[in-house]
């Protein structure tokens, strides 16, 4: 059976090299899921963007599963592994809830 996944929400900076494809905000997500402890990544939102000379840095806030295999202290966890990413570095991390499982419905006859 598959454990559920250890959800976080961080906020982030993310170097997002000139010439990426995609939006800003896309190349960022796109950094942090190359991450190898990252399932999934929901709710990007972006805060603010630095223009540099050769790429671009963005805050990004961000909700993000993690692999439920990390044992441990999540906070500590996610940190390390997204501290890991390359131009990632890490401002906050928070736990929270993971979403509960969607509700069966039944049908009555």
């Amino acid at each position: 059976m598959n454990r559920p996944a250890k959800p976080v929400v961080a906020t982030l900076t993310v170097r997002v090299p000139l010439g990426a494809t995609g939006s800003l905000a896309d190349g960022a997500v796109r950094i942090v899921n190359r991450i190898d402890a990252v399932d999934a990544i929901e709710d990007a939102d972006v805060r603010q963007v630095s223009p540099g000379l050769n790429d671009t840095s963005v805050e990004l806030r961000v909700r993000v599963d993690f692999d439920s295999a990390a044992d441990g202290d999540l906070d500590a966890v996610a940190r390390r592994e997204l501290e890991a990413g390359v131009g990632v570095s890490v401002e906050t991390v928070e736990s929270v809830e993971p979403d509960p499982p969607p509700r069966a419905e039944v049908e009555s006859h």
